[in-house]
């Protein structure tokens, strides 16, 4: 059986109760004058003495909007309806104070209002609270959209998923539109949909962090990589109620790290062939060496050509150099001062392995040239010039290197290191290639078609 509270003294439990009451309980006379306030209310308004407030008019004590509203609020009452609003006051001692105020008629024996109840509730902390609150959220929204990370919250039993605008554009989604549980899974690659609901339903049952990254195609008809990070929501008894977590768009990132592993087989591949160049160069270098001497010497000149070479691809990340850029790091080396070069020729792109081995080619054609051609006499010069063509719906370069004013020339009777490079690896990157070796001086030239 339930117990029945019995009170003998009606009187007795009214106060008892406006005792226990934290509230401010006042009643007022029908023109709003202070006819009574409990000891509670004198306290929390900081009143030492009522009879100096007894017979003020309640609503001086609100300014602003708060006195249109408590006169509002008595004019209500006074019609036998209950108001209430929320306002700021000071109490009898200067503390501010925001309050929630209802205001309720007080019947006599006939049913019409004979004085007016205000009850007054201090919510100052509350505000202050819900203020800090507010602030917090606001950050909280600020960073997330700082970070672009979309903040999402799914709900197990009804899979009622809630979405962040940030959120909602990861996925491709438009922000006005609704976005819900089925549309995010559509929306995961499909080579990676069963891993997430895997990992999905592995956090739910662990309570682990849900940690993941996966392909979309988003709605927008888009794709590319999401990060996701969740945590699992108990109740008050440990079930599992929601998921909620943070999306980020890590696309960008994702080519970034595409793009660092072809650079990196890239380098893999270019140092290979650099490190078969070096050691074919050296081995033809001092095979042909009549000297250690003269196989150092020859050999360090080849190895700065090539370093060079690469000096100027590296400025252009290995897409390539000017023509005019190769012929002048090339022939740079061999450049006295005395203007024995003469260069023109227009602007012409050359890819990486073309600029390499016109580099070491030139480098050859140059060392001979000051050893046995034009270059180991005063007045000899040499000419380095290019055009290029239309042929048809082609453009053709075509390529001379020619010596004038040296010694005469014979034809060498043996082929060596620079020969085999300007007819070999030369003509593999540009096509056939000519030297002919006249009495007045040697001619180099080329053609290659141009992409």
């Amino acid at each position: 059986m339930n117990p029945t509270l019995t009170i003998d003294d009606p009187d007795m439990l009214l106060q008892a109760l406006i005792a226990s009451s934290g509230d401010c309980i006042k009643i007022l006379d029908l023109d709003g004058k202070l006819v009574f306030m409990t000891e509670t209310a004198q306290r929390v308004m900081e009143v030492s003495d009522f009879s100096l407030l007894k017979g003020c008019p309640w609503a001086d004590w609100w300014t602003g909007k708060g006195n249109i509203e408590a006169k509002a609020a008595m004019k209500i009452a006074l019609t036998g309806k209950v108001a209430r609003f929320q306002g700021f006051a000071y109490t009898l001692a200067g503390t501010p104070k925001s309050w929630d105020v209802t205001v309720s008629p007080i019947f006599d024996a006939m049913g019409r209002p004979e004085k007016l109840l205000s009850i007054s509730r201090d919510i100052t902390d509350l505000l202050r609270a819900d203020s800090a609150l507010q602030v917090s959220e606001k950050r909280l929204r600020m960073g997330l959209a700082a970070g672009r990370l979309g903040y999402w919250d799914l709900d197990l039993a009804t899979e009622t998923l809630v979405a962040s605008d940030t959120c909602k554009l990861n996925y491709g989604c438009n922000i006005t539109d609704t976005f819900s549980y089925p549309q995010l899974c559509d929306a995961v690659a499909p080579e990676d949909r069963e891993r997430m609901l895997a990992a999905m339903a592995g956090a739910i049952d662990s309570g682990e962090e849900y940690d993941i990254e996966y392909r979309v195609l988003k709605l927008d008809g888009t794709s590319g990589w999401l990060m996701v990070r969740g945590q699992v929501v108990h109740d008050d008894t440990g079930r599992p109620t929601a998921l909620t977590g943070v999306s980020l768009d890590i696309s960008r990132l994702k080519l970034a790290e595409t793009q660092q592993q072809l650079l990196t087989h890239e380098l893999e591949h270019r140092m290979r062939n650099t490190m078969a160049m070096v050691m074919a160069i050296a081995n033809q270098t001092f095979r042909a060496a009549k000297s250690k001497d003269e196989a150092q010497t020859v050999l360090a000149g080849r190895l700065l050509a090539l370093d060079q070479a690469h000096t100027a691809l590296t400025r252009s990340s290995w897409t390539g150099a000017t023509l005019l850029a190769v012929v002048e790091t090339a022939l740079l080396p061999h450049r006295s001062g005395q203007r024995r070069f003469k260069i023109e020729g227009p602007v012409v792109q050359l890819n990486s392995k073309q600029a390499l081995s016109l580099t070491l080619a030139l480098h050859e054609l140059a060392t001979n040239a000051t050893k046995y051609g034009a270059l180991s006499m005063p007045g000899g010069t040499v000419s380095v010039s290019w055009r290029v063509d239309a042929e048809g719906n082609r453009s053709v370069l075509k390529f001379v290197w020619r010596e004038t004013g040296g010694p005469s020339v014979e034809t060498p009777t043996r082929r060596g290191f620079g020969s085999r490079l300007i007819e070999s690896t030369l003509a593999a990157d540009f096509g056939a290639v000519t030297v002919d070796y006249a009495s007045e001086g040697v001619v180099c030239s080329f053609e290659t078609h141009l992409t």
